[in-house]
């Protein structure tokens, strides 16, 4: 038993889920010019940890409700492998360790915004709403952002820029977490969480998640005139693509349709922050850097349709529609080309 522990603890703090995290929250540092590597790195182990205790405290809180589907019904939890207290215990102290981190080598307002992630998390999200209502999601997905105001303040006030990006997260959280709904729908169904591809129609779902997404691309370009270059050039590439990623969800609604959704608004997201850092780090990029950043935009998705990644043994939909993408570069290449050549008016006109 003792054997199994650290695996079993591991399971707990969601690995990715605290990648992406800290994703946003150390590319908000570069963004906003960057800090030392002693910063750099506190500011990892601090939100690193933070965010792992939010997740086991999820785990803790949810292990009645895991046993129910057939996706959680094996964790550590809810198989009875590890103890709740051992659990409680282990996610009071990563987050105990995180606090004690951030406020020996952070800002005060920084650790602030990583304990209200935590708050949103756990208190609004997972204890508050998750069982009562579908918005739940929606008003959870507050505490995605955190880590990015957490990251802008490690270096400098907080912004409007800061702000901007941090809605982003929160606007695509909805279609990001219910095409994954979607794939797991009997398994929430089963667990009596009301999320919305449970309670409502397939239809509407798939017209709330598009929603969702065009929301997030409209909030993205409202950073635009705050945002370095490179940031601009991955939301004109990556949202033409982040869109067709969502389309054929829109149009079917189908498992496959929802696993190739899901996996695209992760890759999107993280591509938005990355530019949105290396932009702030080096204070923009010249011509080479932005082709670099359009190529490297389009490549990704491409190996990442072309992979098919695979949830709950559905396999991502082929990429059927490069011929969309395709289309709609050329009309934009064309209205480049055709305004290019037309006359000026001249002040006289």
């Amino acid at each position: 038993m003792y054997s199994q522990l650290p695996r079993h603890l591991w399971s707990l703090v969601k690995p990715r889920i605290v990648a992406l995290l800290c994703v946003t929250g150390v590319f908000a540092v570069y963004a906003a010019g960057g800090a030392s590597a002693a910063t750099v790195a506190s500011f990892v182990a601090a939100g690193a940890l933070v965010a792992a205790a939010s997740a086991a405290y999820n785990c803790w809180y949810d292990r009645e409700l895991d046993r129910h589907m057939d996706r959680t019904a094996d964790r550590p939890l809810p198989s009875g492998d590890l103890d709740h207290r051992v659990a409680f215990a282990f996610a009071t102290a990563l987050l105990v360790a995180g606090t004690a981190v951030g406020i020996a080598w952070l800002p005060v307002e920084t650790v602030g915004y990583m304990l209200a992630g935590v708050a949103s998390y756990v208190l609004v999200y997972t204890v508050g709403l998750k069982r009562r209502h579908w918005l739940g999601v929606v008003l959870g997905g507050s505490a995605g952002s955190f880590p990015v105001l957490a990251g802008w303040t490690a270096v400098r006030p907080l912004s409007t820029e800061a702000l901007v990006l941090a809605a982003v997260v929160f606007v695509w959280t909805p279609a990001h977490a219910w095409a994954l709904a979607h794939v797991y729908r009997e398994d929430f169904t089963a667990a009596g969480i009301p999320t919305l591809p449970v309670v409502a129609s397939a239809r509407r779902v798939r017209r709330a998640v598009w929603y969702s997404a065009v929301g997030t691309l409209v909030v993205a370009a409202a950073a635009v005139p705050f945002a370095p270059a490179p940031y601009a050039t991955v939301l004109t590439v990556g949202g033409v693509l982040f869109l067709a990623g969502f389309r054929q969800y829109h149009r079917e609604g189908t498992d496959a349709a929802a696993v190739r959704a899901f996996f695209t608004s992760n890759t999107f997201l993280a591509m938005l922050f990355v530019a949105w850092g290396v932009g702030g780090a080096t204070g923009g990029v010249g011509p080479v850097g932005q082709l670099a950043a359009a190529g490297g935009t389009a490549a990704m998705f491409a190996w990442l349709w072309t992979a098919r990644p695979a949830l709950d043994g559905v396999e991502s939909a082929p990429p059927v529609e490069y011929h969309w993408v395709t289309a709609r570069v050329g009309r934009l290449a064309e209205y480049v080309r055709d305004n290019a050549h037309s006359p000026r008016p001249s002040k006289s006109d």
